[in-house]
């Protein structure tokens, strides 16, 4: 066996050091805040639990079984291209990983890919140093701690799929110093690249960055204009031969953006300043993290002090060329407005506003600080005492300043305050010794050396310690919560599925979930969606049913018998007891919603405490409309007075006039409180120390459904009471929402209190209370049954079928979200589809009986292709010129 030499041995040592320090720090974190397997919390916090979970179980199903979910699925909310979804969220190759687990465990799949992202991040980091010559061997091992555990990657470990920027960046930076020291680009081309395709969000802020990075790198190694002009055309060519490597995937996501998150871009820019950008400087603290500075907090910064103090000492070292460090400076000025300055902030978000997690490039700040750090490490020598006074004092004050003012900071506690400090003075002195080179032997012990591992030991202290205090501040979700409800809804799926046959096309609804991702979960045809790609168009129409949606989020939760047949619900699911599970409601069966109203669909199982009731009167994914469903717009009547657009959507479809919704008069009793305009004034409590109530009385209902129309002011400022139990729902959206509140209880009187929250003003505007004529509703759907498209093959990318249009109708509307990629042929013909609703598919047809296919391709995916086959010929051809010279 060949022996392994004494350098290979101490250069593997090294790097299983880069990989394993920040590895083992987190697992002694998660071990102490009892993250499972080391206790009930998992890492399902915030988005990871309301999106990312549900993507994974999306991810096995499709690598394992339905490979054309990688272009769409009607899993995907009401359904939806999923290439953008994949581009944003899942093309990680640590996600393989995942497929090693069973979907109950992916909550430990999570986290071991969390903590192997960690350790690929710090040698990432470490691995280019060495291969870049960047600074001394001995500041490497704490740089890479302070890199892979830096704040930003804390504060966003739930955005897991973020991560892997970090793993990227050093090697792009690294083969950007390759174009100038060895003239060759190919390196830069395949790891941006790489970073475009695994998440083009990261990647696209990347670009941004290197461009910062290839100018300072250009003044650093300046030769003269003529060298810089063909680095800076190789540097171009490129960083476009790495677009063009990936347009396969970016010029359909592009597409599918446009019609999702790109609709929400800003238009306007104003140019203020975000906060008193002084108060960015608590962010280099210790443990500077909570729920406020998540949703809209100031930029993640904490790097470690060894970083601040090699950072400052950058522009203090004398060996560093004075044009190096002005660059460099400028750099700096640019980040630092791009951090409170909002026409740059939103430059580096692609024009939008972040909602939550604000000022996620803050990654790069830190790379740059820490690169500036280690460079000024290097070129300093033995440091001049003015020097190291100046390097001691900035910090010292900038510290004074926000512990003078630490109660304007409600993340910042006093003991993590001090922690800073006695880490900054110890490592502070550690760090004049090392560069001072005193050298002084101690019996066996070189100092030197003992210095270099006290300064690791007390860097791994430090960001360990801010990592402990971060994450404790991020609140935990329970393990079982998740395996539990997921092992539950399989079952209850599972059952549907063998029931139905495969030419069935119909939808699920529930009036319980765990997040609005869960027809992902659980693979089934849903009605709510949450994804940064979610269709615009979608939200925008559910806005107007009257369901809870937000940017790119619906939550089909409160629904009427008029919806759920529009929308193919030929399913629900809900709590056996749903009246009883308002008031005991558990991580098995969380409510959400309360619809008595389902009762009036048959109940045809029931398992675990779940009844499945199946609804007669569901449409089929497509049917005969009028011409008058026709409209690019959403053009639906009222944004005050939901139950009219829901008649409205009825009767364009059949051609109707007919009054679904009748208003009804109700009683009302008032404790502690006044109403000032009216019935429909404002609702003001008398004693804001007491409680209050707004008792509205409903006397002998029929059987007819109720519903009682609330507006987000109100669901939002007040709890809601149906008989004394609390009424669950969301108040998300521009438009009322229609609750209900009785049906299939002739004879029985209905209480529904409204208690604002700590003596809140209530606005009633737009309160109303109505009956569901539910004969006039039979009348119209039943005609609307008798022309639907009846599928032969229904398929996740093609639908065929038949269906007879009337000659009052010339249209067969589908409830499919309208998308380019849709190509219609009706008797083997093809046929342009329209919009409808300017939501839904449509396709014009004479009258008469034909068969309609459908079948999907994402828009520009053949163009991508091709320009994409070009670049890798390019590249190759790159390849092979750079390996001969």
């Amino acid at each position: 066996m060949k022996k392994i030499s004494k350098e290979k041995r101490e250069m593997i040592i090294r790097r299983a050091l880069y990989f394993g320090l920040p590895l083992i720090i987190m697992v002694v974190i998660y071990a102490i805040l009892h993250v499972y397997p080391f206790g009930k919390l998992s890492l399902l916090t915030y988005d990871m639990g309301e999106q990312y979970v549900d993507f994974f179980a999306f991810y096995k199903d499709t690598l394992l079984h339905h490979p054309s979910q990688l272009l769409y699925s009607f899993t995907n909310g009401i359904g939806g291209e999923t290439l953008g979804l994949w581009a944003y969220y899942l093309l990680s190759p640590f996600n393989l990983i995942l497929l090693f687990f069973p979907k109950s465990m992916l909550p430990v799949g999570i986290m071991i890919m969390t903590l192997i992202k960690y350790g690929c991040a710090g040698l990432a980091l470490g691995y280019c140093l060495e291969k870049m010559h960047w600074t001394d061997q001995k500041w490497i091992p704490a740089a890479t701690v302070c890199y892979a555990l830096m704040g930003w990657i804390l504060a966003n470990e739930f955005n897991i799929m973020w991560l892997d920027v970090l793993v990227l960046l050093p090697f792009i930076l690294y083969g950007i110093e390759k174009i100038f020291d060895e003239d060759r680009s190919f390196y830069y081309t395949v790891f941006l690249a790489l970073t475009l395709f695994i998440n083009f969000y990261m990647g696209y802020m990347v670009c941004i960055f290197v461009v910062l990075y290839f100018i300072w790198t250009a003044v650093r190694k300046w030769q003269n204009w003529k060298t810089f002009g063909k680095k800076a055309a190789r540097f171009s060519i490129s960083s476009l031969l790495a677009a063009g490597s990936v347009a396969f995937l970016l010029l359909p996501t592009y597409f599918d953006i446009t019609k999702s998150k790109g609709v929400y871009t800003q238009q306007t820019i104003q140019s203020v300043i975000e906060y008193q950008p002084w108060k960015m400087l608590s962010k280099f603290m210790i443990g500077t993290i909570n729920d406020n500075q998540i949703q809209n907090g100031f930029p993640n910064l904490f790097v470690g002090a060894l970083i601040i103090g090699g950072f400052i000492l950058y522009f203090l070292a004398k060996k560093i060329p004075w044009r190096e460090k002005i660059t460099a400076g400028l750099v700096c000025v640019f980040m630092f407005f791009a951090m409170c300055w909002q026409p740059l902030d939103l430059v580096w978000h692609a024009f939008q506003y972040p909602v939550f997690y604000p000022y996620r490039f803050s990654y790069l700040v830190s790379t740059w600080m820490i690169l500036l750090a280690l460079r000024g490490l290097a070129k300093l020598g033995k440091p001049k005492i003015y020097q190291l006074v100046i390097t001691f004092i900035i910090p010292v004050i900038c510290w004074i300043v926000i512990f003078i003012n630490r109660k304007k900071f409600n993340f910042l506690t006093v003991p993590n305050a001090i922690a800073t400090l006695i880490f900054w003075i110890i490592i502070f002195g550690i760090m004049t010794w090392m560069l001072m080179g005193w050298n002084k032997q101690i019996k066996k012990f070189n100092l030197q050396m003992l210095s270099s591992g006290l300064m690791l030991v007390l860097i791994v202290a430090e960001c360990g310690m801010n990592g402990y205090q971060t994450i404790k501040n991020i609140p935990g979700a329970s393990e079982v919560s998740y395996t539990n409800f997921v092992a539950n809804l399989d079952c209850d799926i599972a059952w549907i599925n063998n029931q139905d046959n495969g030419h069935t096309f119909y939808r699920i609804g529930k009036t319980f979930q765990r997040s609005e991702n869960d027809s992902l979960n659980a693979g089934y045809r849903g009605l709510s969606g949450f994804t940064s790609t979610q269709n615009a168009a979608v939200t925008s129409f559910m806005n107007s049913m009257g369901q809870p949606n937000y940017l790119g989020k619906e939550n089909y939760t409160e629904g009427t018998l008029l919806t759920d047949s529009i929308m193919g619900a030929k399913y629900f699911l809900a709590p056996t007891d749903q009246f009883g599970n308002l008031a005991n409601s558990n991580a098995v069966i969380p409510a959400t919603s309360y619809r008595p109203d389902i009762s009036f669909y048959g109940p045809v199982k029931r398992i675990n405490g779940v009844t499945i009731y199946q609804n007669p009167l569901a449409l089929s994914v497509g049917f005969a409309a009028t011409k008058d469903v026709l409209s690019s717009k959403n053009n639906f009547p009222s944004s005050d007075f939901t139950a009219d657009n829901q008649s409205y959507l009825l009767n364009t479809i059949a051609g109707t006039h007919r009054q679904y919704f009748d208003k009804v008069g109700y009683h009302t009793k008032m404790t502690n409180c006044t109403l000032d305009g009216g019935a429909n004034g404002n609702l003001i409590t008398t004693d804001p120390n007491q409680p209050s109530t707004y008792e509205i009385q409903l006397k002998n209902v029929g059987a007819e459904p109720y519903y009682i129309q609330l507006t987000t002011g109100i669901v939002w400022n007040s709890s809601i009471t149906i008989n004394g139990n609390n009424m669950p729902g969301m108040g998300n959206g521009s438009q009322p929402t229609l609750f209900n509140v009785s049906a299939n209880t002739p004879g029985q009187d209905i209480t529904i209190d409204i208690n604002p929250n700590n003596g809140k003003t209530i606005d009633l505007n737009d309160l109303e209370v109505y009956k569901f004529n539910l004969s006039a509703f039979e009348k119209t759907i039943y005609s609307v049954m008798n022309n639907q498209w009846n599928l032969t093959n229904n398929g996740r990318l093609q639908l065929r079928g038949d269906i007879d249009i009337p000659h009052s109708k010339d249209v067969m509307m589908t409830t499919i979200p309208f998308n380019k990629g849709w190509s219609a042929k009706v008797d083997g013909q093809k046929v342009k589809p329209r919009e409808a609703f300017g939501t839904f598919l449509a396709i014009p047809m004479t009258p008469g009986r034909h068969h309609v296919a459908l079948s999907f391709w994402p828009p520009l995916l053949t163009l991508g292709i091709i320009v994409t086959l070009i670049t890798w010929a390019i590249l190759v051809l790159c390849w092979r010129y750079e390996k001969k010279k």
